[in-house]
């Protein structure tokens, strides 16, 4: 997919601006000792009212770009500059139609313009016509080769191609033209970033924050630089400054909240920005996937499998979910619930077939042996023969079975997948009163914590619940 050029919209306003007033200054074309002696061979063409762009101005300032395009109509000027901020003005409006008329008008006088070429480029990009797009920034590019405009916004179609040593490139020679281009500064920061090249990165985000410091966006990626090179509270504090120029924009505290939890361990933080990213788009299921698993490990269980299902009901195929609120509604004492959900998460990972285990020991939990055989044997079915888990399927349903698994697992070479293997049994020593048996493996499996297994998380609540 292409680069959608959707940022110049903001800043075209700024764009149009500085073309109508810089727009107006032209060669003095009168002959020797015509016009001001001081301006030397330079004149002064005659302005339209000033008022005119005043209010021009002021109704961009307000954002009534529809205001702003009928006053710009009384300027009576067809000179390139002044065609190009009104053609500028057709985009913040709009307007891409006629904005592209009024270029090709004015291509058809001046064929090399490169400015109508780039600005036909940001038009195209507005409507997410690609090919179109690329086509006219080359043109601009072929004719100005140091057109920094139309360098940096075909440097940020490769970094969005992924074709990093092109957008490089193209940023690089952006910058010698101009080295306050912002769109190239923080293009060749993010391509720095996807390179591993973080503090070179840094710098030329630290350029952009500098140069634009009202736009929350290049705060933004700093952030990310700044946690890359291990400055946490630099990247929190830019997050912030985002949040604080764009307070209504869910996004920034997604990313904030996702920063306090993961790198801040800030919990109370983080879960003040997933309500209010919450509040603000209450239709989008990212907050609730990071809410529900604070309140997972605050095991604050059943705030967690509401948010873990609201997940859920609004985004059935994020399949991550089901195994997490399978474990929650185990801790709960739902059993039917849990199985199902550990059901529905092999559904999505067939060949995770601890999901199956998992599922049989919640259908153990009830308490019905005839039930968790029958559960066992159709299960069995879906695991290829002699894979382990179709061994402690077996064990389930088996008397005796069990010192069979046992050796299978004390020959595993893998310790972590030893250690997850043996969970399982301790869950069926448990339910068959071998207590001591079952204490023993629970806490071999609870001491494997650091491994990040969901048995060890289950096999910590069974002590504290059971045996502790």
């Amino acid at each position: 997919m292409k680069l959608k050029i959707a940022a110049a919209v903001p800043v075209l306003p700024a764009v149009i601006i500085s073309l109508l007033f810089s727009g107006c200054v032209t060669p003095f074309k009168g002959g020797p000792g015509e016009g001001d002696p001081e301006k030397g061979a330079i004149g002064i063409v005659e302005r339209p009212e000033e008022n005119t762009y005043s209010n021009i101005e002021k109704l961009i300032a307000d954002g009534d770009q529809d205001s702003a395009v009928k006053e710009f109509e009384k300027i009576n000027n067809d000179d390139s500059e002044t065609v190009l901020a009104y053609a500028g003005l057709l985009m913040s409006a709009g307007e891409y139609q006629r904005a592209t008329d009024q270029l090709i008008g004015l291509l058809e006088r001046e064929p090399y313009n490169a400015d109508a070429y780039f600005n036909l480029a940001l038009v195209m990009g507005l409507q997410d016509l690609s090919d179109e797009q690329i086509e006219f920034l080359e043109k601009s590019i072929a004719i100005d080769p140091h057109h920094s405009g139309a360098l940096s916004i075909r440097g940020s179609i490769y970094l969005s191609d992924s074709k990093l040593k092109k957008a490089s490139e193209y940023f690089e020679r952006a910058l010698d033209s101009d080295p306050d281009n912002i769109i190239a500064l923080t293009g060749y920061g993010s391509a720095l970033i996807r390179q591993e090249e973080y503090e070179r990165a840094e710098v030329y985000l630290d350029r952009a924050v500098e140069l634009d410091p009202a736009n929350p966006f290049t705060y933004l990626d700093r952030s990310g630089v700044r946690a890359a090179n291990d400055d946490m509270q630099g990247a929190e504090e830019d997050l912030s400054s985002a949040i604080e120029l764009e307070p209504d924009y869910f996004w920034h505290y997604i990313d904030r909240g996702r920063l306090r939890i993961r790198d801040r361990g800030d919990r109370t933080g983080a879960l003040e920005d997933f309500n209010r990213a919450i509040e603000l788009n209450p239709e989008n299921f990212y907050p609730y996937v990071f809410r529900g698993g604070i309140y997972d490990e605050m095991k604050e269980l059943e705030k967690a499998s509401e948010d873990y299902k609201k997940v859920i009901e609004m985004k059935p195929d994020y399949y991550f979910t089901y195994s997490a609120l399978g474990i929650v509604q185990f801790m709960l004492g739902e059993w039917d619930a849990s199985r199902k959900s550990f059901e529905k998460a092999f559904k999505y990972e067939p060949k995770e077939f601890a999901f199956l285990a998992m599922a049989a020991v919640a259908e153990m939990k009830k308490g019905d042996a005839a039930a968790t055989k029958k559960y066992c044997s159709k299960a069995i079915d879906k695991i290829p023969a002699g894979n382990i888990y179709a061994h402690i399927l077996r064990s389930f349903k088996e008397s005796g079975y069990d010192a069979y698994v046992l050796r299978l697992i004390q020959e595993e070479k893998d310790k972590i997948v030893q250690k997850r293997l043996l969970f399982y049994i301790a869950e069926l020593y448990h339910e068959n009163g071998m207590e001591t048996a079952a204490y023993s493996y629970f806490a071999l499996v609870r001491d494997a914590s650091d491994y990040g297994l969901w048995e060890s998380r289950i096999s910590a609540f069974e002590l504290e619940n059971h045996y502790e």
